[in-house]
């Protein structure tokens, strides 16, 4: 059986292939402009460059589509896909990019209230139960697959010490189009990488309404 990374690579590797190289050019500008550089000797760069890729594939809209990849490759490809496949990637589509909590964590399920939406959401068996506390506030792709959710690669974990500002954030966009909520993703990804550089300042000290609304 195919697996959900799998049918997820297709998109993946169609829109990073050669004939996309310009537009990922452009795509790595606009994303590590945004929020800094990071560099192959840093720890954390493998997770920032998935962290770029999954953006790429799933918020940004390519230039003159005015969709993203995930959504472009459900559009341009359905008639050449069988029922099946229409159907997996027709769910994708669907997916859910926010910043949550995770209130129950349990071996073969977890329970997040999505901070955007304010809803709860169960994931069951799919999501790497080691990683997780009560409590945690992070980031993620949630993504239908076969009747269940999913995680993509990309999380990042904000620290306990400013929860209470990033949800204060994220109530302030509740009503607003989901663009908006991707551009505070992004906004709290740059404060992220900065507090991955200074891991010995206070997070208090990076995640503040000046740092929040530099570059808005």
């Amino acid at each position: 059986m195919i697996t959900f990374e799998e049918y997820l690579s297709r998109v993946t590797d169609h829109y990073t292939s050669k004939e996309y190289e310009a537009e990922l050019i452009k795509a790595k500008k606009e994303f590590f402009g945004f929020i800094g550089s990071v560099h192959e000797e840093d720890p954390f760069f493998e997770n920032y460059m998935t962290a770029f890729i999954e953006w790429y594939i799933f918020a940004r809209d390519m230039t003159h589509k005015d969709l993203p990849p995930i959504r472009l490759y459900y559009r341009e490809q359905a008639q050449a896909l069988s029922s099946e496949e229409k159907a997996i990637f027709e769910d994708f589509t669907k997916f859910r990019h926010s910043i949550f909590i995770s209130k129950k964590v349990k071996p073969s399920l977890l329970v997040v209230l999505d901070l955007y939406t304010n809803e709860k959401v169960t994931i069951e068996h799919n999501f790497p139960a080691a990683g997780f506390n009560v409590g945690d506030i992070f980031e993620a792709i949630l993504v239908p697959f076969r009747g269940q959710l999913t995680f993509t690669k990309t999380f990042f974990f904000h620290p306990q010490e400013v929860k209470r500002f990033i949800v204060k954030e994220l109530k302030k966009i509740r009503k607003l189009e989901q663009k908006i909520l991707l551009k505070v993703i992004m906004r709290f990804r740059r404060l992220r990488l900065k507090f991955d550089r200074y891991s010995h300042v206070d997070p208090s000290q990076i995640y503040t309404e000046e740092e929040f609304n530099r570059y808005a």
